[in-house]
């Protein structure tokens, strides 16, 4: 005998209202899904026709738009610190070395059963174009490393975003950064949280300011291009613009003094947007040499005069990246000079 399940048609009523919900909400989820795929298609295809007319670059073409805009500002503030922390700064190698332990006297004499493994974290260039591996590499290639490991940093901006000195302050280097936009100095310490008390012997400065060639004060215009975020000092015409601020002023000799920096020491960075070669020469006519040197000319007129004055003054040459220059000063010339 056969039995047949009967159900009731108050039940059908409602499977069949259950069903219809389900296909109205899968073809509006559909809907809401195909409309946002194609508003991104076609903001793509705007951007990369605004690319491909404009003669701009792709970054000064994205640069252009408030979304991305937004992406950065948010990045600068911990958010590409955090990206990295998260992803490059998850992984570990694990180095064992057996070298060393060959060379000790307790393997040597079987008292410990298992070699120690350390775990080295693997770093990421945050620099512009790649400064910090190339500096990198020449300090492998060093016998002797004497100078003091501090990098300063003028025109650091938020410390982070095309920085020459976040790598070395993640290594547990000293540094100094000077900004002289107070919201990015304020970016740069979120972005050095963790890594500025590695040791006892590491010291981060911020300095608001800007580094000329006198003290006292200095008028100071701010681009409004959130990206950059940068500044620089202003001629007469302009100083009733809103964009304008007024900074401190330290020339080379006041800071330097100010802040203990010793006349051997890592790196020196200068992005100031026209006043590298002023600074530059203020800090090599002092006496101060620092390791390497990475610069931005604007003129032709300055870089060669600049580089004349380093290559007599002991440096030479190493390369050019992006828009930056990089110097290396002879360590053999410190030899006898305990000044």
């Amino acid at each position: 005998m056969r039995y047949q399940l009967k159900v009731p048609s108050s039940y059908r009523s409602l499977l069949r209202g259950c069903l219809m919900i389900i296909i109205i909400i899968f073809v509006i989820e559909s809907l809401i899904i195909n409309t946002v795929l194609l508003y991104y298609i076609w903001s793509a295809i705007a951007i990369l026709s605004d690319f491909s007319t404009s003669g701009r670059t792709l970054i000064d073409t994205l640069a252009t738009y408030k979304t991305f805009q937004n992406i950065v500002f948010s990045g600068k503030d911990q958010g590409f610190r955090k990206f990295i922390d998260n992803t490059i700064g998850r992984l570990y190698i694990e180095n064992d070395i057996t070298a060393y332990c060959m060379s000790d006297e307790l393997y040597k004499e079987k008292r410990i059963e298992h070699l120690p493994v350390t775990i080295s974290r693997i770093g990421f260039d945050v620099s512009s174009s790649g400064e910090v591996m190339a500096i990198l590499r020449q300090m492998q290639s060093q016998k002797s490393k004497p100078w003091a490991r501090l990098v300063v940093d003028i025109g650091a901006n938020d410390g982070l975003m095309s920085s020459n000195s976040f790598n070395f302050i993640q290594m547990g280097w000293s540094a100094i950064l000077v900004e002289p936009q107070n919201s990015q100095l304020d970016l740069a310490r979120r972005n050095h949280i963790g890594l500025t008390n590695q040791h006892q012997d590491q010291r981060v400065q911020y300095v608001q300011a800007v580094i000329s060639d006198h003290d006292g004060q200095e008028r100071l215009y701010l681009s409004p291009d959130i990206v950059a975020m940068e500044s620089r000092v202003v001629s007469n015409e302009l100083l009733n613009d809103h964009s304008i601020i007024t900074v401190t002023s330290l020339s080379v000799k006041t800071f330097a003094l100010k802040y203990k920096v010793p006349k051997y020491f890592g790196i020196l960075s200068i992005d100031t947007e026209g006043m590298d070669a002023k600074i530059l020469h203020q800090w090599i006519q002092l006496g101060y040499r620092p390791m390497y040197i990475v610069v931005e000319y604007l003129h032709q007129k300055e870089q060669d005069m600049t580089t004349s004055l380093l290559m007599e003054e002991g440096y030479s040459y190493l390369m050019k990246k992006g828009y930056n220059f990089i110097f290396q000063y002879n360590i053999d010339l410190m030899q006898g000079d305990e000044t």
